[in-house]
């Protein structure tokens, strides 16, 4: 009989916990039904709340809200007509009894109704599905040019919920039905408006300074005689052809072949953190925080302290730990594009055969390019080391470069403005960086990456059509 007590509260503590790990469960289950809900109709109800912010409606969020629950019940309950589901929420809002004839269809609406609600107001779940919808809805924001009436609505919605009062009577209730104003809800929903904002206006955070000087003195990105031509900060690369490959290099870099290209423009020095910082000021998809996952490995600008902050001091050296992907993304945002390997490696060799675009071969080889006998085992400001003779700087070390073929076997025949394979799994990295040896610093030294990776030692530079 002694024993019976610690027994009691034995069993009484496994069910407590089995409970527990119950409730959990069913809580987890709701989630992933929510976010897999979500995700169907993100971007519909993402331009409607953009739209309906932009012609100045007071409540949004309500309208939209209106609307995806509408979508959701097509989809779902295979209605047509909104008044459909009127006899449903009347029982809800006001206890009137539902036919017999609609208590199965009023059934799983409220099911439904109560998976959104549920889930609304687990803050955590919730905060995960709108950091995933983040970058779509300030993209949607930037398209429609709907910042400033975005503004007004977050201003509105934050003295709402920092105080309850101030909200519009339908506002209220809703806010009312989902958070009950606990503290804790309010907090979430609190800091995620006040992060858009931030990310809607970043020329009002403190960004960089950097002295016009020092651009001009680089890569001609500002200088009065780089703003006389077409494409500022570029240099353009006569059409021509040249001897792509090397005969005594690794087996991918065989066999040599004749290639011809047409004119192209190419950046005179990799893209810098300062030029990035500016792109994703403008362009909020840029952005660490916003960035899509499914494009970069979760490293992405990891050497930024923030959205719009770069390490200090590091402002005119090669932006890194950039995926493929956002390379792309950055040289299509600012009118350009990705080079080819053929251009990359064109531009590169300017006219010369031999292992390195330098004259006097490797010996002089530190003269030209940051790598390992020379870097401080650190990446360097671009543009401190000799041009090659097409006026580039840094196509050998400081960092490898991304270029936009596919990695794969050339082919054995010349061509004319070859393009790579047209499928693969990698793509190309092209000129060495300051933790090579010079060997890795060959005009036709060629390696491959998955285009989602980021590394602490590859950046880019942009080309251009003429």
């Amino acid at each position: 009989m002694r024993k019976l007590p610690p027994k009691r509260r034995y069993y009484r503590n496994c069910f407590l916990l089995s409970g527990f790990l119950f409730s959990v469960h069913i809580v987890w289950a709701t989630a992933l039904d929510f976010q897999k809900l979500a995700l169907d109709f993100q971007q519909s109800a993402i331009s409607d709340f953009v739209g309906f912010t932009t012609k100045g409606e007071r409540y949004p969020l309500i309208h939209t809200i209106s609307e995806l629950r509408f979508r959701v019940f097509t989809k779902k309950l295979g209605i047509n007509r909104r008044v459909e589901t009127k006899v449903c929420s009347d029982h809800r809002t006001y206890g009137i009894s539902v036919p017999t004839a609609s208590q199965k269809f009023c059934d799983d609406y409220d099911n439904l109704v109560e998976l959104a609600k549920v889930s609304i107001a687990q803050t955590q779940f919730f905060e995960n599905i709108y950091l995933a919808a983040e970058p779509a809805l300030l993209n949607e924001i930037e398209r429609q040019r709907a910042r400033d009436a975005v503004r007004v609505w977050i201003r509105q919605k934050l003295n709402c919920l920092n105080e309850e009062y101030r909200c519009g009577h339908d506002e209220r209730k809703m806010i009312k039905r989902v958070t009950n104003f606990e503290t804790e809800i309010l907090k979430t929903y609190v800091r995620i408006l006040k992060n858009l904002e931030k990310k809607l206006f970043p020329e009002e955070q403190t960004a960089t300074f950097i002295k016009t000087k020092d651009l001009e003195t680089l890569c001609g990105f500002t200088d009065s005689v780089s703003l006389k031509t077409p494409m500022p900060g570029m240099q353009l690369i006569d059409p021509g052809k040249f001897k792509m490959g090397s005969a005594k290099g690794l087996p991918a870099e065989h066999p040599v072949r004749e290639v011809h290209l047409d004119a192209f423009w190419i950046d005179k020095c990799e893209v810098t953190n300062y030029q990035y910082l500016l792109a994703a000021a403008q362009h909020p998809f840029l952005r660490k925080s916003t960035f899509p996952l499914q494009f970069h490995d979760g490293n992405y600008l990891s050497n930024w302290t923030d959205d719009l902050m770069p390490e200090i001091g590091s402002e005119l050296k090669p932006v890194i730990q950039v995926s493929w992907y956002a390379a792309r993304h950055y040289c299509n945002y600012v009118g350009k594009r990705l080079a080819s390997e053929a251009e990359w490696e064109m531009s590169a060799r300017a006219g010369i055969e031999s292992e390195y675009s330098v004259e006097g071969g490797v010996e002089f080889l530190p003269d030209y390019a940051w790598f390992r006998v020379n870097s401080g085992s650190i990446i360097q400001a671009t543009g401190q080391k000799l041009s090659n003779q097409n006026g580039l700087f840094d196509v050998h070390g400081n960092v490898w470069e991304w270029v936009y073929d596919w990695f794969g076997i050339y082919p054995n025949t010349n061509s004319r403005n070859p393009q790579g394979p047209e499928i693969g799994k990698y793509r190309v990295l092209r000129g060495g960086s300051w933790s090579d040896p010079a060997e890795y610093l060959r005009s036709a030294m060629r390696r491959d990456a998955l285009p989602t990776s980021t590394y602490k030692n590859v950046g880019f530079r942009c080309a251009s059509d003429k």
